[in-house]
């Protein structure tokens, strides 16, 4: 009997999770960003940043257009590279959405604020 219950309760527990991992995945729209986020880290430049920024603007525009939402941290991250391009004015707008529609990102935010990145030399 505690083995029957045992395997009820892993099997409950893995359609559960897998339901889940369904349900998220199918609610945001996530474009290139893997593979944008990709070319930026393995080689920081001028220029896959500005491709970077344009991936997520796209992701974005895409999203809206698709009925999606953006994923977490999206607009954070718009928004930190903004800051590092010099445009603080888009920076402060990626935040607002950002805590707009994750209030939980609140304190990742404020600590985004708090340590501005160095901006990327002309």
């Amino acid at each position: 009997m505690r083995a029957l219950r045992s395997a009820l309760l892993a099997g409950s527990l893995a359609v559960l999770l897998a339901g889940c991992a369904t349900v998220t995945e199918a609610g945001y729209y996530w474009g290139d960003y893997s593979s944008s986020l990709y070319r930026y880290t393995k080689d920081p430049s001028k220029d896959t940043l500005a491709a970077h920024v344009t991936t997520l603007e796209k992701m974005i525009e895409e999203a809206d257009r698709r009925g999606l939402r953006v994923p977490p941290g999206i607009h954070a991250e718009l928004g930190y590279l903004k800051e590092k391009q010099g445009d603080p004015a888009a920076r402060d707008q990626h935040f607002v959405l950002e805590v707009g529609l994750y209030p939980e990102s609140r304190v990742f935010v404020e600590k985004l604020i708090a340590t501005p990145p160095k901006k990327v030399e002309p």
